[in-house]
């Protein structure tokens, strides 16, 4: 399947025509993590932005330290790593594969190109952060 195609099956592209994503598929690559491998460290600056397509991961706070706590598992369709990658912070979070996990990664520069043309996109981000802030209270 085409990193078009898989965009559009998520929440998050849906609404875009073929033509819109099509601007963005060039930028991706599809990424494959085996189970345990850790696909974001917490504290490193955000570069990219990811779109679980299928697998599924676990968000993971204080990994360094005696008791790391899950605060999310996360399925296809959902994306991570935003934050960072939108405000070019380090990362709050590490992220680890849970089963075998295919992502497409979108590097910070395109995502940002990206959601100039298309703030729907950003928007979009905006709202399933805040939903899962408050989820997480």
């Amino acid at each position: 399947m085409e990193p078009g195609d898989l965009l559009k099956q998520t929440s998050l592209f849906a609404e875009l025509s073929d033509d819109d994503v099509s601007k963005l598929s060039p930028s991706t690559r599809l990424e494959i993590y085996q189970p345990g491998h850790m696909i974001l460290r917490e504290g490193r600056v955000g570069t990219a932005f990811y779109v679980l397509i299928s697998g599924q991961v676990e968000v993971v706070k204080g990994i360094t330290g005696t008791t790391p706590a899950v605060v999310a598992k996360l399925e296809a369709g959902d994306f991570f790593g935003e934050i960072a990658a939108m405000k070019h912070v380090t990362r709050s979070a590490s992220v680890r594969a849970v089963t075998e996990t295919k992502c497409l990664v979108i590097h910070r520069m395109d995502l940002d190109s990206f959601i100039e043309r298309y703030p729907v996109i950003a928007a979009k981000v905006t709202s399933a952060l805040l939903s899962r802030f408050s989820q997480a209270s």
